[in-house]
């Protein structure tokens, strides 16, 4: 009987002192956690309390005050409710997600003219389902534009982030998001994608649809969008055969060059070329 009392007495002592430790293992993780969160800068920030349809006046009860990390939040969030007052929603945005400056507008903004901030042009480029994220995109994501320039004989090329953070402006003519997990009617027929970008970007984008493959990689929007560097598209040189023996150009050298004969201000002759300055002739080539 005391040997029976003994063990269970030890029985008890032991499971207080594993409850006792686990506590104080629990303890010091929660107090981690919240060391940890006490030194990760938090912001307040606007996000939808419901589900706000796009072209619809937005309400004092459509949002709420939130706080997150300050390397969580959107370009462009807004971060008073007040600054929201009088607009509407120029896309879909689901309950919880980040009320941004380029969400939300004046009535005259639904257009997407007037979307358009200084700075930025709207480009339109081919896609397809498979280069579109299987047609999952909607107006107001994020994404990256990669692309792949073709591929030489002795060379295997490399494809590279040209662009980062683009905004989706439109989804073939369609400027508002639809919602929900499953592709839009107008992504089931996806054939252009409008992004947003700056003036360079446009230049650099569209040399790039003609001399490369691009496709288009989906950001998450908690992700900043300066969180990564551009990569410099590179194009790889090609050889060419050598012309035949036969049709070798004479080399060019100012002793060989012959002067074009006058040219008529009025009238060039056949096989001359005028430039013409304003009012003035700068120069004439044959």
């Amino acid at each position: 009987m005391n040997t029976r009392r003994i063990t269970l007495l030890v029985a008890v002592v032991l499971a207080l002192g594993t409850g006792i430790l686990t506590l104080r293992y629990l303890t010091s993780i929660q107090q981690q956690a919240n060391d940890q969160q006490a030194n990760v800068e938090m912001k307040p920030i606007v996000v939808a309390a419901k589900d706000i349809p796009a072209r619809v006046k937005i309400t004092p009860e459509m949002l709420i005050r939130v706080q997150r990390p300050a390397t969580q939040i959107e370009p462009g969030a807004l971060d008073v409710p007040s600054q929201a007052n009088g607009d509407i929603a120029l896309i879909s945005i689901p309950a919880g997600s980040t009320v941004t400056q380029s969400k939300i507008g004046q009535p005259s903004e639904v257009g997407l003219t007037e979307r358009l901030k200084p700075g930025m042009r709207a480009l339109s480029i081919p896609v397809d389902r498979v280069k579109a994220i299987s047609g999952l995109l909607e107006p107001g994501d994020r994404v990256d534009v990669l692309a792949s320039p073709a591929r030489a004989a002795d060379s295997q090329p490399k494809a590279v982030t040209i662009i980062r953070g683009a905004i989706v402006l439109a989804i073939n003519d369609a400027i508002d998001a639809v919602g929900g997990a499953s592709p839009s009617p107008q992504s089931a027929n996806l054939v252009t994608v409008t992004l947003g970008i700056s003036a360079q970007q446009a230049d650099l984008l569209t040399m790039a649809d003609l001399n490369a493959t691009l496709r288009l990689a989906l950001r998450s929007p908690k992700e900043s969008v300066n969180s990564l560097p551009p990569e410099t598209l590179v194009f790889p040189v090609t050889s060419s055969a050598p012309p035949a023996s036969g049709n070798v150009p004479e080399p060019f050298t100012f002793a060989n060059m012959q002067p074009a004969p006058p040219v008529s201000r009025f009238g060039p002759s056949a096989g001359h070329v005028m430039v013409i300055d304003g009012d003035k002739v700068v120069s004439e080539f044959r």
